[in-house]
C-alpha cells in the first residue's frame, strides 16, 4: 500500500498532461509488481575475468579489459581484498558503480582475493582468521609470479585489515605498497574519547560474553551482518527506500540502482567462519593486538610495526563502522612505513562504492600507484578541496543538524570518558587486584599452591590461548603444561623423588620455565644456576646447592660434563648429535611424551621449597636462597595486583630466568594474571624495540642499569610509538628515569625493592617520587629503619638494649619483621646457617621479636616514601660524614661524558675512613672534563661526599642482571702502577686533574 500510494504521489506532482501521470502511475505498479513477482527488473552484472587458482580457502581472480585509448597501463598489479563479510562483488556492484571496471579501463591490472560464500562451501564455516590471511598471502606470490612485479595491496574495511596483517606477517616481502579503505587498527578508537586501557577494560567483560554464544555458532549468517549494517546506517537506509519509489515510473533509472539495491538488500552479505569470528573478537575487539602488536598468524607473533611497505588509507569522515580515530592509527602502529591519508566526506559504503568514489577514491588510487611505480607524479590526497557547485539549502540545513549532533554526542563522550577511566580502573580492580590479595591474605602453610599448579589451573580454563611468546612463535597454555607433563613423565620414570635438588643450567628459552614447573609438578627443587657459571664458580653452586641431577641445554653441556661427571646429566640438545658420554637428550625421549603419575602431580604446598637462586653476586661469591611455593606465589599474586595484569597484557621478559625478577616477578606475574609471557634470550639495547613491538609488550621488566644501556643508543624515529604502558623493576636511576618518560613515554614506570634473601617488598606504585622505592607492600609496621654505626658497622643500641629507630630523612637499615603473621613476613633465608644468622636479628624491639636483616641503607621521607641510598659495605665515612655511593654516582652520571659509573670507597694511607674514587665509562666520542665535573660535585655533594679520584675504565664490569660489579675496582684501590688514567681533586685548580701518581698527591683535604 506504501509503494502504490508513493507512486500515485509521484504521479500527482510530475510536471505533465493527465495522460502523462496516468502512463506514469501504470509504468510505477507494472514495475513494482515485477519487482514484488521476480525479485529484480534487470539481469545479474559481473566484469569479465578468469580464475588463475583455486584452493579450498580462496579463488585468484583476474579481471579482463584493456584501458581506455591513450591511456598508459600501470606496471604494478593491484590485488583487491574484501572483507570477511561481504561478497567479493563490492568491488563490482554494477557497471555505473564498477571500481574493478574503472581501475581497467585507467590502466590497472586488477586481480581480487575471492573467499566466496562460505555458507555454500563444503567445510569454508571452518576458516580461521589465520586462513584469510594466508589466502592473501599466497596470492602475493602468485600474482608476483604471474607478473614479475611487486603487488600494490588494496583492501576495504576488514579485507583492510587482512592487508595490514599479511604485509606484517611478510614483513612486506612482494608489497609495492598498501591502500586500505576504512579500515580499523585501534578498534577500542572505535569508543570516542575513552582511553583505550578503559575501552579495553568495558569491552573485554561484554567481549567474553560475546564469545560463548559465538562459539556455539558455525558462522555469523549474512543475514545479521546486513541487519547490523542497516541499524547503524538507518538514515541511509530510509533514503534508498525513498530514492528506490521515486524513480519506480523510470525504468532505466531502476536499473541503473537495481543492482546496488540488491547489494545492499541482502545478496552483498555472506557469512562469517566461526573460528574466524571467535579469534576477531578476542584477537581483534578485546584484546585490540592490531594496535599493541603480538597478534598470532599461523603460529607466529606478529605486530604491524614490521611493515616497511608505503601505504594510503581512506577515512570517512562520517563512517561508523571505521570512526577516524581508530583508522587513522595506523600512523603510530606502523612507525616504519611512509603513511599518507585521504579524507572523505562519506560513511563506510561511500568510500569504495558511488559517485564520491568514483570521482575522487579510485582516481587517487590510481595516481598512487604511479607515482609509486615512479610513472606519475604524487596524487593529491585531499581530492575533496574542489570547487563544487553549492548544496541545496535543505541539505546545508542536514549537515548543520548533523555537524551539530556529532558536536553534542562527543561531549557526551567526553564527559562519560572520566567516568569510564574510574570505572575502568574499578573494574579492574574488582575482577583482578582484590581476589589476588585475598589470595595472599589467605595464604597458610598448608596452603595448595604452585607454579606447576597454576600453569595446570591456566591450562585448563583458557587452553588455546597464547601464553609463551619465543622468536615469532605462539605457544598455547595447553602447549606448555603438555611439555611439563611429559618432562614430569621422564623424571618421575628416572627416579627423581619429592625434595631432591636438580639444577637448570640454562640461557633463557621457554625449556627453562618447562623445567623448572616439571620439577615443581613432582615435588623436586629446581636450582636455578647463573648461566655464565664456569668451572670453580660453577662446583661450589653444585655443592652448595646440594645438587644431584643437572637439566641443560647444548650450550652449557660439556663445561657440566667436564665439572661434574659423576651427576646425571639432562640436555636439551635440539640438532646437537655429538653430547658427551651418558648425557640423557631429553629431545629425543621427548618424541615419545608420556603422562606423568597423576598422584605425584602438583600436591606442592605454600611452605614447601620450590627452587633455590643465587644471589647476584656484585659483592663476592654467590650464595643460594631458598623461595618456597608460598613465596613463589606470593612474588607472583602481588606483581600481578600491581601491575594489574590482565588477559589483555603481554608481559616481556629480557631478565635471566634464573634471576629473582625474572622467575618470579615476570614469569610469575603473568602466570597469575593470565598475561601472555614474550621471553628473550636476553637484553639486547639495538633489538628491543623491535621485539617489544613484534610482541606488543604492555610490561617490561628491568633490572639494574638495563634501561641506561637501552638509552645509550642514539634515539630513533618514531621510538616513543609502541604498546609499553609500564616498566618495572628495580635499580633505575633518577637521571635514567627522567629520560626514559622523556624519550619512551610510558603511561608509568613503577620502581620496586625486594630482597632475594628476605621477606620485605616495597613499590613506588605512583611514581610520582622520581628515584623513591615507595611505600611497603605488606604492613608498614612490619617494616623498620634503625640507626646504623657505620664506622663500627653496628646497630646502635639504647640503654635499655633495644635498638633504636630512624626519624625522617634519617639514615638507616631496613629491617623486615618475622613471623608477625603476615604471610609475607615469613622468611626462607640461605641455605647456609652461617648466612641464616647474620640475617636474623633478635630482641629488636622488645624481647623475643625477630628482624630479617636487608643489609640496606636507606631514608624514609615525611610523607612515608622510602629512598635506597646503599648497601652496608658501600657506604664509606669520610671526613666525619657517611657517604652514600648511590648519590655520589647519581650525580657523575649528570655529566655529559659519562656513559656509566660506579663509585667507592678507597682507603689512603695515614687518613681515617675512605674517600671516594669514581670509576667512570665515557660516551663514545666524549673526553673527560674536569670542570665539568668539579662544577657538578661542588653544585650538587657535601665536601666529604665529592669524589677525590676518578678512574676512566674502558668499560664497566657487568653481572648477567647488569648490575655493575665494583669490588675489584674497590680492592684495586689507586694503586699507581693502574694502567687507566686517574684524576684527582684539584680544589684551587677546580677541576679534576690528571694523577701523577706520587705520595705527595695523596696528602688531600
Amino acid at each position: 500500500m506504501f509503494v502504490l500510494a508513493a507512486i500515485k504521489s509521484n504521479a500527482a506532482h510530475a510536471p505533465a498532461t493527465g495522460e502523462s501521470r496516468l502512463g506514469r502511475l501504470r509504468a510505477g505498479a507494472s514495475n513494482a509488481l515485477e519487482l514484488l513477482r521476480e525479485g529484480r527488473v534487470s539481469t545479474p552484472w559481473a566484469a569479465p575475468y578468469s580464475v588463475l587458482h583455486t584452493q579450498d580457502t580462496y579463488r585468484l581472480r583476474r579481471y579482463i579489459g584493456d584501458p581506455e585509448p591513450g591511456v598508459e597501463p600501470i606496471s604494478g598489479p593491484v590485488l583487491l581484498v574484501p572483507p570477511l563479510m561481504i561478497a567479493s562483488e563490492i568491488y563490482d556492484i554494477s557497471p555505473d558503480l564498477s571500481a574493478v571496471h574503472w581501475l581497467l579501463r585507467h590502466g590497472a591490472d586488477v586481480w581480487l582475493v575471492d573467499f566466496g560464500a562460505p555458507e555454500k562451501q563444503a567445510g569454508a564455516l571452518q576458516r580461521t582468521l589465520d586462513d584469510h590471511v594466508l589466502a592473501v598471502s599466497d596470492a602475493i606470490d602468485r600474482v608476483s609470479a604471474a607478473t614479475g612485479e611487486e603487488v600494490h595491496l588494496a583492501g576495504y574495511s576488514q579485507g583492510g585489515m587482512f592487508v595490514y596483517q599479511c604485509a606484517a606477517f611478510r614483513k612486506s616481502r612482494g608489497v609495492r605498497s598498501l591502500i586500505t579503505f576504512g579500515s580499523p587498527v585501534d578498534v577500542h578508537r572505535n569508543l570516542p574519547k575513552i582511553r583505550d586501557d578503559v575501552a579495553g577494560a568495558l569491552l573485554e567483560g561484554p567481549g567474553r560474553y560475546l564469545l560463548q554464544p559465538a562459539k556455539m555458532l558455525d558462522a555469523l549468517p549474512g543475514y545479521l551482518s546486513m541487519t547490523g549494517f542497516k541499524v547503524l546506517s538507518g538514515s541511509k537506509e530510509i533514503r534508498q527506500i525513498l530514492d528506490l519509489v521515486k524513480v519506480l515510473p523510470n525504468r532505466e533509472a531502476m536499473e541503473k540502482r537495481e543492482l546496488q539495491r540488491r547489494f545492499l538488500g541482502g545478496e552483498g552479505f555472506v557469512a562469517w567462519p566461526g573460528p574466524a569470528l571467535h579469534k576477531f573478537i578476542d584477537e581483534m575487539i578485546i584484546n585490540n593486538r592490531m594496535m599493541l602488536g603480538g597478534f598470532v598468524i599461523d603460529g607466529r607473533t606478529v605486530t604491524l610495526a614490521d611493515i616497511t611497505a608505503p601505504i594510503l588509507y581512506f577515512v570517512g569522515s562520517r563512517d561508523e563502522f571505521g570512526r577516524p580515530p581508530s583508522v587513522r592509527a595506523i600512523n603510530q602502529a606502523a612507525p616504519r612505513a611512509e603513511v599518507h591519508e585521504v579524507e572523505l566526506a562519506a560513511g563506510h559504503f561511500g568510500l569504495v562504492v558511488g559517485g564520491r568514489a568514483l570521482r575522487h577514491t579510485w582516481p587517487t588510487v590510481a595516481a598512487w600507484m604511479r607515482w609509486q611505480d615512479g610513472a606519475g607524479p604524487q596524487p593529491d590526497f585531499n581530492p575533496e578541496n574542489l570547487p563544487l557547485a553549492e548544496a541545496p539549502p535543505d541539505s546545508r540545513l542536514r549537515k548543520r543538524l548533523y555537524a551539530a549532533a556529532r558536536t553534542r554526542l562527543d561531549e557526551v563522550w567526553e564527559r562519560m570518558a572520566d567516568l569510564g577511566v574510574e570505572a575502568g580502573e574499578m573494574l579492574d580492580v574488582l575482577r583482578w587486584e582484590m581476589p589476588r590479595m585475598k589470595r595472599v591474605r589467605r595464604m597458610e602453610p598448608d596452603t595448595c599452591i604452585s607454579l606447576a599448579g597454576m600453569l595446570q589451573q591456566k591450562a585448563e580454563r583458557l587452553p588455546q590461548a597464547a601464553f609463551f611468546l619465543w622468536q615469532e612463535q605462539a605457544f598455547t597454555f595447553a602447549d606448555v603444561n603438555a611439555r611439563v607433563n611429559a618432562l614430569a613423565a621422564i623424571l618421575l620414570d628416572d627416579g627423581v623423588l619429592v625434595g631432591e635438588h636438580v639444577a637448570i643450567h640454562m640461557d633463557n628459552h621457554p625449556d627453562f620455565l618447562s623445567s623448572a614447573a616439571a620439577l615443581n609438578r613432582i615435588g623436586a627443587v629446581a636450582v636455578l644456576l647463573n648461566a655464565g657459571m664456569r668451572g670453580a664458580s660453577l662446583e661450589h653452586a653444585l655443592i652448595e646447592g646440594s645438587v644431584s641431577r643437572v637439566i641443560a641445554d647444548a650450550a652449557h653441556i660439556d663445561e657440566l660434563a667436564a665439572t661434574c661427571p659423576d651427576l646425571p646429566l639432562y640436555c636439551f640438545a635440539g640438532e646437537r648429535a655429538d653430547l658427551p658420554t651418558d648425557v640423557i637428550d631429553l629431545d629425543e625421549r621427548l618424541k615419545t611424551p608420556a603422562m606423568p603419575d597423576a598422584g605425584r602431580c602438583n600436591q606442592g604446598l605454600a611452605a614447601d621449597i620450590a627452587m633455590l637462586i643465587f644471589t647476584s653476586g656484585t659483592t663476592g661469591r654467590p650464595r643460594a636462597v631458598r623461595i618456597s611455593n608460598r613465596r613463589w606465589g606470593l612474588a607472583a599474586l602481588s606483581c600481578a595486583a600491581t601491575c594489574t595484569l590482565t588477559t589483555r597484557d603481554t608481559v616481556y621478559c629480557c631478565t635471566p630466568l634464573y634471576h629473582a625478577t625474572g622467575m618470579l616477578m615476570a614469569c610469575g606475574g603473568a602466570l597469575a594474571g593470565g598475561a601472555r609471557l614474550a621471553l628473550a634470550p636476553g637484553f639486547s639495547a639495538s633489538g628491543f624495540l623491535e621485539d617489544t613491538r613484534r610482541y606488543g609488550a604492555t610490561v617490561v621488566f628491568y633490572v639494574g642499569e638495563m634501561c641506561r644501556y637501552l638509552l645509550a643508543r642514539a634515539p630513533q624515529e618514531n621510538e616513543h610509538m609502541h604498546s609499553i604502558r609500564l616498566f618495572i623493576g628495580n635499580g633505575m636511576r633518577p637521571d635514567t628515569w627522567r629520560a626514559l618518560q622523556e624519550r619512551l613515554r610510558p603511561e608509568r614506570i613503577i620502581e620496586f625493592y625486594g630482597s632475594s634473601e628476605g621477606n620485605v617488598a616495597l613499590a613506588n606504585l605512583a611514581g610520582d617520587k622520581i628515584g623513591s622505592v615507595g611505600r611497603p607492600l605488606n604492613d608498614e609496621r612490619d617494616v623498620a629503619l634503625v640507626e646504623y654505626e657505620v664506622d663500627y658497622e653496628e646497630f646502635v643500641r639504647a640503654d635499655d638494649g633495644f635498638m633504636e629507630p630512624c626519624v625522617a630523612d634519617e639514615p638507616g637499615v631496613l629491617l623486615a619483621r618475622i613471623n608477625s603473621g603476615h604471610p609475607l613476613s615469613h622468611f626462607e633465608g640461605y641455605t647456609r646457617e652461617v648466612d641464616t644468622r647474620a640475617a636474623v636479628l633478635h630482641d629488636v624491639f622488645e624481647q623475643g621479636d625477630s628482624w630479617f636483616n636487608t643489609g640496606d641503607l636507606m631514608r624514609r621521607d615525611a610523607d612515608g616514601d622510602y629512598w635506597f641510598l646503599d648497601r652496608l659495605g658501600d657506604t664509606y665515612r669520610w671526613l666525619g660524614e657517611n657517604v652514600s655511593t648511590e648519590q655520589v654516582a647519581d650525580v657523575v652520571s649528570r655529566a655529559r661524558f659519562t656513559a656509566h659509573v660506579v663509585v667507592y670507597g678507597i682507603k689512603l694511607p695515614k687518613r681515617e675512613g675512605r674517600c671516594g674514587m669514581a670509576a667512570v665509562q665515557l660516551r663514545r666520542d666524549c673526553a673527560f672534563d674536569g670542570a665539568e665535573l668539579f662544577r657538578l660535585v661542588s653544585e650538587h655533594l657535601t665536601e666529604a661526599a665529592r669524589p677525590r679520584f676518578v678512574r676512566i675504565v674502558p668499560e664497566l664490569q657487568t653481572t648477567e642482571t647488569l648490575k655493575y660489579v665494583k669490588h675489584r675496582l674497590r680492592n684495586e684501590g689507586v694503586d699507581a702502577s693502574l694502567s687507566d688514567p686517574v684524576y684527582i681533586y684539584d680544589v684551587s685548580g677546580q677541576t679534576y686533574r690528571r694523577w701523577a701518581g706520587t705520595e705527595h698527591e695523596l696528602e688531600i683535604n
